[in-house]
């Protein structure tokens, strides 16, 4: 008889069970045939309007995330197996994969982001959206993602706004926040991309902020370009990423062939050329340490230097009580401080506000200046 009741008792429960889970998957059922007939926005306020009720069905999945996620699972890998996808499934629920799903989950959620048509209605109504997507998968280094990039951000206009910051990511920004996280391979692709009169400008704005030395022998070949807006992007990617090699380029160069506002600027820069040492950064630096409130600077060991940059990683590169001078001045060998600054930089992107910028800006500019003590 207790071994009757025990079974009754289990068979119950299993019933219960199922009943309990049964509304819940109907209704992430429900919440996925609704954004499937979502229609094709007709205009920016139709974008808003599915992006409100886009929103409201990721809430309700991640209120309900234990229950929902199986079924986003299955009804993603479900989609990615038709012919045309609906894009708004892939977006939304591929991102949910990627935010709030399990480790396992990631490579479904990429399979999703790549299956999204860059020329299709995410790019056009939703790009946001798609930058958050990407943004977030961006720091598994996946090449695959770098054509897409290509083609909705650096091609495109695409501004962001960050409402828990009150902040908008202008066009740049938003592609720096993208490339950036792929290091030298996003380098080595923008390099590449330099002939495109359609995207040279925006392609050395970025790399101003994620190149290297690597870069200075395809950027300074385009010294010789007639559109001074280029020429100006040029030489200041040389001056601000391309350390001792950026600064001999611009010294080696012939001036002679300038016009107009590139020949003004060339003549405002040449002057400083022989005076960029590691000295006269590191006086900079200085200048604005003791300008601010904090302490003088100091000299750090190794060991010293080890545990403020894990300070730094730990709040994703702010410099917030940190003299980036004590950095520049430290003992450890200047390559292998460059190594974790790189890095620090790569995580500081993870954050997306004006004071990331500002704290990513202070990175690149001590790299520079610890070049200069490489040399």
């Amino acid at each position: 008889m207790a071994v009757m009741k025990k079974a009754a008792a289990a068979a119950l429960f299993a019933v219960a069970t199922h009943v309990s889970a049964a509304p819940v998957g109907a209704d992430v059922m429900e919440r996925l045939a609704q954004m499937r007939g979502l229609p094709a926005a007709a205009g920016e306020q139709d974008a808003r309007g599915q992006r409100r009720e886009l929103d409201a069905a990721w809430r309700w999945f991640g209120n309900n995330k234990a229950e929902a996620l199986p079924v986003l699972r299955r009804e993603l890998a479900a989609e990615l197996k038709k012919t045309k996808p609906n894009q708004l499934v892939l977006l939304d629920v591929g991102y949910f994969l990627r935010a709030q799903g399990e480790p396992a989950d990631r490579a479904l959620s990429l399979r999703a982001l790549l299956a999204i048509d860059r020329d299709g209605i995410v790019p056009q109504t939703q790009a946001e959206q798609l930058f958050r997507f990407v943004h977030a998968s961006a720091a598994d280094k996946d090449v695959r993602l770098l054509p897409l990039i290509d083609k909705v951000f650096l091609r495109g206009q695409v501004k962001v706004f960050v409402p828990q910051h009150g902040y908008t990511v202008d066009e740049t920004s938003v592609c720096i926040y993208l490339y950036g996280q792929f290091g030298a391979a996003a380098e080595r692709h923008l390099q590449g991309l330099l002939g495109d009169a359609a995207v040279v400008n925006r392609a050395l704005e970025v790399l101003m902020w994620v190149g290297s030395p690597d870069s200075v022998p395809s950027v300074a070949a385009l010294l010789n370009t007639e559109d001074a807006d280029t020429f100006a992007r040029a030489a200041t990617f040389l001056l601000r990423a391309g350390g001792p090699q950026g600064r001999d380029a611009l010294l080696a160069f012939d001036p002679r062939g300038l016009q107009g506002k590139a020949r003004e600027f060339y003549a405002q820069t040449r002057g400083q050329l022989p005076r960029m040492t590691f000295e006269t950064q590191l006086e900079q630096l200085a200048e604005g340490a003791t300008a601010g409130k904090g302490p003088p600077p100091r000299r750090l060991d190794e060991a010293a230097t080890r545990q403020l940059l894990a300070s730094l990683q730990a709040s994703y590169g702010s410099y917030e009580g940190v003299q980036p001078v004590d950095l520049a001045r430290s003992a450890m060998p200047a390559p292998q401080l460059i190594d974790e600054l790189v890095r620090l930089r790569e995580r500081g992107l993870l954050r997306i506000s004006g004071e990331a910028l500002a704290d990513i800006d202070t990175t690149n500019t001590l790299i520079n200046t610890l070049r200069f003590r490489a040399q």
